[in-house]
């Protein structure tokens, strides 16, 4: 450990991202950020009490971040650990084990279909905050993500769909007979010992404690005013499938290292599906899709002229993901490297200073490397 530590700080690089994130923060860009690097066995923690004054919340190493849309990786490797378990194959359709799926278009659903956003679902039911603002169930959402018109064929087009992962929530614990949350902490977060992530309590749990440790989100226009925002009691316990994960930087890059480390509950066969690109297996797809917006199993690659790429300099094939809280993550496999930014400015406000620190974190990844090597 000590020797991890003295290659990080003899980075250059190291020092730089640090003084960038301090700036940032002064700049008023974020009001808490926390991020974690890891290189060929190393994660040292950047910084993870870092805020301003007007972050409510004490941020450290125990803080914990709503961390938006990383959540759907995470859902993903549970889902493929299911289909390693031999409970289901990714090319059935859905209605095979939910009926009410069995009409029109949908009944052509498949779960590889919602593992990579080219099912035709909504990213959002229209009525989205004002379900929140009611305490809306995940049952709910279910109901309303059945009632909605596919915006096109499944397996013709690649567009985001979180409602997709309120579905295979539906699937998996019809398959597996318990809650999705149980299922992940067992098949995910206890074995990468994760032991600071949460999906969603029991209606009984009062979680209390666990909750005052969460990091405030500063609030987008739209949010504010909202019962059921980003920082609400109900919101953080609902545990939504596609975005309601609590998490750290350090238990992310567990989940990191888990996709990069060998013997990890996150198997090689896992790891090659998740991260392969989805799209050329459909036949109707169409080409600007297939070109330009590659997508895994949860995972997305690197869109290299995006404006949410992962990093400017980081290689087409590293995987990632962004979430709307203002958190971002990627794993080079090629490498051997991962990053983990968590902040509390949303996206798009937060896009680019995010990626200036990726840019930044990547440099140093390297050049701890080059260390190493000497």
């Amino acid at each position: 450990m000590l020797q991890e530590e003295s290659l990080w700080s003899e980075s250059t690089s190291w020092s730089k991202t640090a003084e960038l994130a301090q700036q940032l923060v002064a700049e008023k860009e974020f009001s808490a950020i926390s991020c974690q690097a890891y290189s060929a066995g190393t994660s040292p923690v950047i910084h993870a009490g870092l805020q301003s004054s007007e972050q409510c919340n004490a941020i450290d190493d125990s803080s914990l971040y709503l961390v938006a849309s990383l959540t759907k990786p995470v859902i993903a490797s549970a889902v493929l650990c299911a289909v390693q378990q031999g409970l289901f194959g990714l090319n059935e359709r859905i209605c095979r084990y939910l009926p009410e799926w069995n009409r029109g278009e949908k009944r052509k659903i498949t779960i590889r279909h919602l593992l990579c956003h080219t099912s035709g679902l909504p990213d959002q039911l229209p009525y989205n905050l004002e379900l929140r603002n009611t305490g809306g169930t995940l049952e709910q959402f279910y109901q309303g993500t059945l009632m909605m018109d596919l915006v096109f064929p499944p397996g013709t087009q690649a567009a985001y769909q979180s409602m997709g992962f309120v579905v295979l929530q539906k699937l998996m614990e019809q398959i597996t007979e318990m809650p999705l949350r149980k299922f992940v902490r067992q098949e995910t977060f206890e074995p990468l010992r994760m032991k600071n992530s949460y999906l969603g309590f029991a209606v009984d749990d009062p979680a209390t404690e666990i909750l005052d440790r969460v990091a405030d989100v500063n609030l987008p226009e739209y949010l504010q005013g909202n019962s059921g925002d980003w920082n609400s009691s109900y919101w953080q316990r609902l545990g939504s499938p596609w975005g309601g994960m609590l998490s750290t930087p350090g238990d992310l890059i567990k989940f990191c290292k888990g996709m990069l480390i060998k013997n990890s509950v996150i198997t090689p066969a896992i790891v090659q599906e998740a991260t392969t690109n989805q799209l050329p297996f459909f036949e109707s797809m169409n080409a600007r899709d297939l070109i330009h917006r590659p997508w895994g199993l949860g995972w997305r690659l690197n869109w290299k002229s995006h404006r949410e790429t992962f990093g400017d300099l980081l290689s087409e094939n590293v995987i990632g993901h962004w979430g709307a809280t203002g958190c971002m993550m990627w794993i080079d496999l090629e490498q051997d490297r991962a990053c983990v930014i968590c902040s509390t400015t949303p996206t798009p406000e937060s896009t680019a200073s995010l990626i200036r620190l990726s840019n930044s974190i990547h440099a140093a990844t390297e050049e701890v490397e080059r260390i190493r090597s000497d």
